[in-house]
C-alpha cells in the first residue's frame, strides 16, 4: 500500500492525478456528511463518511470508469481509510526519518495508530516501541496486538512524555483538541508525524506551537486542504509561527522539487491530511484483485 500511495501522489505532481479538499456538511443535530473525491490511473470516485459524535458512524468508497463512467465497485464500511493513512504516514517516514531510527512513541492507540506503527515499521528496522494513551485499557490492548502483529515489544507507558523522550519517530494519531505532545520533548533529529486536523467547525491540534516551529522542513499531504479546513499548520502561518516557504506538499519531495532531511540534526513533520485520491488508489487495488473473483457481491 506504502507504494500505491507514493505513486499516487507522483501522480498528482506530474498532473495527472487529482484531488479536492474533504468538504464536511454539518447538520442541527451534529450528524457530519463527509466527501473527499479524487481521481487517478483510470479510475475515480470518492470516500464518503457519515458520523454522529463517532457513536454513529459510516464509510464508503465508491469508485467509477474515468473512460465509460460506470460505477465498478463500492467498498461499505471497509478500512481502506485507515490503510490509506497508515501507508500515507509510512511513507513520511520512509522520507524524512532517519535512516538508523529504531525506536518509536505512539501517542494514540485506536485502529490509525495501529496502522501507522504497521507502516513505520514496513520502512524501518525497529527495536523498540512505547504507547500511551490516557486510558490504562486501551494501551495495554493495543501492546499485546501489535506485539503480536509485528513481533516487536511494544511496552505501554503511563505518560506521553514518557513514550516521546528518547524517540526517533513520534507518531500522534488522536483525534484530540489540545496538544498531546510538547515540542520541547523531542530530541535533534527526531521524525514526528501527526494525523489530527479537523476543519473550521471541529478545531484538532494533537501537537504544540513548539513542535511546529522546531520542525524543518514540514511536510504536509496537500496545502489546498490545509487551508481549506484552517488546520494546525493553517493556524501556524496565520499566526505568523511559521512561514508557508518551511512547508512543502510530499508530491513535490517525491519528484526531488521540495527539500527532505538533509541532516541528522533536523526535526522533520510531516502533518498528514487524509485525501481522496488516497482511498481511490487503495480502492483500485482492491478492485483489481476483486473484479474476477468471487469476494464481493455483484449487483
Amino acid at each position: 500500500m506504502i507504494e500505491a500511495i507514493e505513486d499516487t501522489l507522483k501522480e498528482i505532481a506530474l498532473g495527472r492525478g487529482f484531488d479536492l479538499p474533504r468538504r464536511r456538511i454539518h447538520h442541527p443535530n451534529r450528524m457530519i456528511f463527509g466527501l473527499l473525491p479524487g481521481s487517478v490511473r483510470g479510475v475515480m470516485g470518492a470516500y464518503l463518511q457519515t458520523d454522529l459524535d463517532r457513536r454513529l458512524h459510516h464509510e464508503t468508497v465508491i469508485l467509477y470508469s474515468v473512460e465509460t463512467g460506470e460505477p465498478l465497485i463500492l467498498f461499505q464500511d471497509c478500512s481502506i481509510n485507515e490503510y490509506r493513512t497508515g501507508a500515507a504516514g509510512g511513507l513520511g517516514a520512509k522520507y524524512l526519518a532517519r535512516p538508523n531510527a529504531t525506536r518509536v512513541a505512539v501517542i494514540g492507540s485506536a485502529i490509525h495508530a495501529e496502522t501507522q506503527l504497521a507502516a513505520v515499521a514496513a520502512v524501518r528496522k525497529l527495536t523498540e516501541v512505547k504507547v500511551y494513551s490516557p486510558t490504562v485499557a486501551h494501551r495495554l490492548d493495543f501492546a499485546a496486538k501489535m506485539s503480536r502483529a509485528l513481533e516487536i515489544a511494544v511496552a505501554p507507558v503511563s505518560a506521553a512524555k514518557e513514550a516521546v523522550e528518547g524517540a526517533d519517530i513520534v507518531i500522534a494519531a488522536t483525534d484530540a483538541k489540545t496538544p498531546v505532545i510538547d515540542g520541547n520533548w523531542l530530541k535533534p533529529g527526531t521524525h514526528v508525524t501527526s494525523i489530527a486536523n479537523g476543519d473550521k467547525t471541529r478545531t484538532r491540534q494533537e501537537i504544540d506551537e513548539v513542535t511546529i516551529q522546531r520542525a524543518d522542513p514540514i511536510v504536509v499531504t496537500s496545502k489546498e486542504t490545509v487551508c481549506v479546513n484552517e488546520s494546525d499548520i493553517f493556524r501556524a502561518v496565520r499566526d505568523k509561527l511559521i512561514s508557508w516557504e518551511r512547508v512543502h506538499e510530499m508530491s513535490s519531495l517525491l519528484l526531488g522539487e521540495a527539500p527532505g532531511r538533509t541532516n541528522n540534526e533536523q526535526i522533520t513533520l510531516f502533518k498528514l491530511q487524509g485525501t481522496g485520491i488516497m482511498d481511490v488508489a487503495i480502492g483500485r487495488r482492491a478492485y483489481e484483485r476483486l473484479k474476477d473473483g468471487n469476494l464481493a457481491q455483484r449487483l
